[in-house]
């Protein structure tokens, strides 16, 4: 149940555009900023980049999933006939 929801929630067109903007900030922010405790622009550059990551492994895994599940469907398929 909790994988479905992750799933489905990292699927979204908005996981990509938030972590994009984290990611941003996060390089806007150490930009203008000499040193912080704790290094925020770090904190949301990390942030980003995991999001965005994250959003690409599910989009790989969904695309490698669905094509296994449709080479064993069309091997079926063909054994039969």
């Amino acid at each position: 149940m909790v994988a479905d929801t992750l799933t489905a929630l990292s699927q979204r067109d908005e996981a990509f555009w938030i972590g994009l903007g984290l990611l941003v900030a996060g390089a806007l922010v150490s930009s203008f900023t000499q040193s912080s405790n704790p290094p925020v622009g770090e904190v949301l550059g990390i942030l980003g980049a995991t999001a965005l990551a994250v959003r690409l492994l599910v989009g790989l895994y969904e695309i490698f999933r669905t094509s296994a599940e449709a080479g064993r469907t069309g091997y079926r398929e063909g054994r039969d006939n």
